[in-house]
């Protein structure tokens, strides 16, 4: 259930069983005004998460931008807020913090060694050429930096190879 920075009551008895429930806040003296635009900071929060069993509440602050028509009906809304930092509050939150795939959000933290998980970074555009594997994934291919840097991913991603049967080239 999601609503606006207002109470909402329900007819529902207190035996009901409770529910979590997400509001965002909105403070009319941040909002700023130009035009056909209108642009603000928010808060966006969960509530009774804890009642239903979670560790903690989850409280997310973003910034929003609305452009409207001549005929003030709206047009486009942004909501710009971590994403990444809202999933990682979600995982602690719910306690499956130790399970959670977090994926690397930075060149710095892709590379960053003692990785258990197999890592490839390329290039952004086809036909995405290799630029860094890590030691899992070398250990896994059977092929070192050096032989794969500069290769096309699609080239080389067979399933990796097993002790009794040799793995490709990858130029071939």
């Amino acid at each position: 259930v999601i609503s606006g920075d207002f109470e909402t009551s329900s007819s529902n008895s207190s035996r009901s069983k409770p529910q979590i429930r997400a509001y965002y806040h909105v403070n009319e003296d941040d909002m700023i005004l130009m035009e056909d635009v209108i642009m603000c900071p928010f808060v966006f929060r969960t509530q009774d998460a804890v009642l239903c069993g979670a560790l903690a509440e989850c409280v997310m602050p973003g910034m929003l931008r609305s452009h409207f028509s001549s005929r003030n009906k709206l047009v486009s809304m942004e909501m710009i807020y971590d994403s990444m930092g809202f999933m990682q509050q979600l995982e602690r939150a719910s306690g499956s913090e130790l399970m959670a795939q977090i994926i690397p959000g930075s060149l710095e933290m892709a590379l960053s060694p003692g990785s258990l998980e197999c890592r490839v970074i390329t290039l952004a555009k086809s036909p995405f050429r290799i630029v860094n594997v890590n030691e899992a994934w070398t250990n896994l291919y059977k092929y070192t930096q050096m032989e794969v840097e500069g290769v096309e991913l699609l080239s080389i991603l067979d399933p990796p190879p097993t002790d009794d049967q040799p793995s490709n080239a990858p130029y071939e």
